[in-house]
């Protein structure tokens, strides 16, 4: 909207001013003062008039603005709002709302420009507190949400998976459904999108979910191929019903900003991260479903759910499943192994040269995870800290690649014949031994897309029976059932123990298995401990 300067004004002349314009700022260099024309103010005086009051001080109000506030006029309008640059610009008479918006933060004053400017996200927001005041609003943009189609869901809900849906429909469909892995998050995702037939925007972490997606759309709601968009691993496809990957999404999602009704963010943990949550505040979407079986983060990045999609609206643990035969009953097994006089000698020697620089750099932090983020901030500029680091490292892969965890391995795939088993580990080498000296198919991430779908689909249809990995089907990946996995190493991380978990939980007539081999005498034990439980640290204000 128009920025103009005059110089020195009357108290009167100020005050006339005021009723069509905005004041933003004095500027010194030049000596003028700086208003901004408010198209809802001018429309409420009077087009004629408030160009009376311009061209007393010579400002010219060009035609396309001038069209603008006809509009607004037309339509009585008490709000007026349209992109400036990457934010929307709010305009309005009303100061109360103003302020009132302000104290809500759906708005900024932007002094540089001298407007208040709002997040696209915050769109539907303004519009309903408009609603409350009884304000009309008038757009300067279109937003044509409505699919060109009518897309039907081809399965019925679970009990469970309705409840969750209603739960969201009731919080203004908006929100995250927590549901464990296996329980069947995307069909919720569907109803969504059958229910309010809008254009939608999933986003994924992978380009294995996208794929997955592609075929449950069109398989589970009908949604014709031509309709589909692909947006990642090199394409660049934007349609009525787009799957996208975060990445993506963060660099590209600000060009179709009133394009997309609908969001729906798979595997919704990673959307809350510093750089992908910017992407959900860059398009007007008023809907938003976060689907996800990990909802907390340990570095406390989830309190941005309310702000970027919703809070968590459902979530249901998987013993209630299991209670209703939806998900496998399992059992939890730990096998401990030693290691060797050498390798053990090794291991702490190791490990003393990390310890030893934490007690001498950093002797006033105590927690190990801690410890672990400030000896990373060190590395950048100390190599001490680095060859601390590395350290640590090889006394990690010791105790989590240790030999006699081979010797388990084999003894336990001897005493399971009949099972479908996935190997897990936190190291390539380790899987890589095993899948040569046992031939047994690995997936690594540098298996070629279509070797691993090869061996995905002979591992469904039974044809392979056994299959290793390190780090390639934690997340994102539609693995199909197996019985019985064995866990040579891992992390901390409790989303990796319920991702693995959920490879055995889809419903079987047997108990499924989860052995876990831990080395003791290392900080393994510690890694399992801690994986099964929740530790939610929060950012540092």
């Amino acid at each position: 909207m128009l920025l103009f300067r005059v110089r020195w004004v009357s108290v009167l002349d100020y005050k006339v001013l005021t009723e069509v314009a905005d004041y933003v700022r004095y500027d010194r260099e030049f000596k003028l003062n700086v208003y901004r024309l408010n198209p809802v103010k001018v429309a409420k005086v009077g087009l004629d008039k408030a160009i009376k009051i311009l061209e007393k001080q010579n400002i010219y109000v060009p035609e396309n603005v001038i069209e603008k506030i006809r509009v607004i006029k037309e339509k009585n309008a008490d709000v007026y709002l349209d992109f400036e640059g990457d934010d929307l610009a709010f305009y309005s008479w009303s100061r109360d709302f103003i302020d009132y918006l302000k104290s809500k933060k759906l708005i900024v004053w932007d002094k540089r420009l001298g407007l208040w400017k709002a997040k696209p996200s915050g769109l539907n927001s303004i519009l309903s507190e408009a609603g409350k005041f009884k304000f009309k609003v008038v757009l300067g943009f279109k937003l044509k949400y409505n699919l060109s189609f009518k897309p039907v869901l081809k399965v019925k809900l679970r009990d469970y998976q309705e409840e969750a849906f209603r739960k969201w429909v009731a919080n203004g469909m908006r929100g995250i459904i927590a549901l464990p892995v296996a329980a069947g998050k995307t069909l919720i995702g569907l109803k969504a999108i059958e229910f309010l037939k809008v254009k939608t925007v999933i986003l994924v972490p992978t380009l294995d979910l996208i794929t997955q997606w592609v075929s449950i759309l069109k398989d589970k709601l009908g949604v014709p191929e031509e309709k589909i968009g692909v947006f990642g691993g090199g394409k660049r496809e934007v349609n009525e019903v787009t799957v996208m990957t975060y990445d993506s999404a963060y660099i590209n999602l600000d060009k179709y900003k009133t394009y997309f009704g609908l969001i729906i963010a798979d595997e919704a943990h990673h959307s809350v991260g510093p750089s992908y949550r910017k992407a959900f505040w860059q398009i007007t979407a008023p809907f938003r479903m976060g689907l996800t079986a990990t909802p907390f983060r340990s570095d406390g990045l989830h309190k941005y759910y309310p702000e970027i999609i919703g809070e968590i609206v459902f979530s249901l643990n998987h013993k209630v499943l299991q209670e209703k035969g939806y998900l496998a009953n399992y059992v939890e097994r730990k096998i401990y192994v030693k290691l060797p006089p050498e390798d053990y000698r090794k291991y702490r020697e190791l490990m003393e040269k990390y310890l030893s620089y934490c007690r001498k750099k950093i002797p006033e932090v105590k927690d190990p995870r801690l410890r672990f983020k400030r000896v990373l901030e060190l590395a950048a500029k100390d190599s001490e800290a680095r060859e601390a680091l590395r350290a640590k490292n090889e006394a990690r892969k010791i105790a989590l690649s240790a030999e006699r965890k081979l010797e388990i391995v084999e003894k336990l795939l001897e005493e399971n014949p009949d099972e479908k088993i996935i190997i897990f580990s936190r190291y390539t080498d380790i899987i890589r031994e095993i899948s040569r000296k046992l031939l047994i198919p690995r997936i690594l991430h540098d298996t070629p897309k279509d070797e691993r779908r090869e061996i995905l689909e002979m591992f469904k249809q039974g044809k392979v029976r056994i299959i290793a990995t390190a780090m390639a089907l934690d997340e994102g990946v539609d693995v199909p059932d197996a019985s019985m996995a064995i866990v040579i190493s891992g992390t901390g991380s409790h989303r990796e123990y319920v991702q693995r978990l959920g490879r055995i939980l889809r419903p079987k007539k047997d108990v499924a298995k989860l052995y876990e081999i831990i080395t003791k005498g290392t900080i393994e034990p510690s890694l399992a401990w801690r994986r099964r439980r929740y530790q939610i640290f929060f950012e540092e204000e």
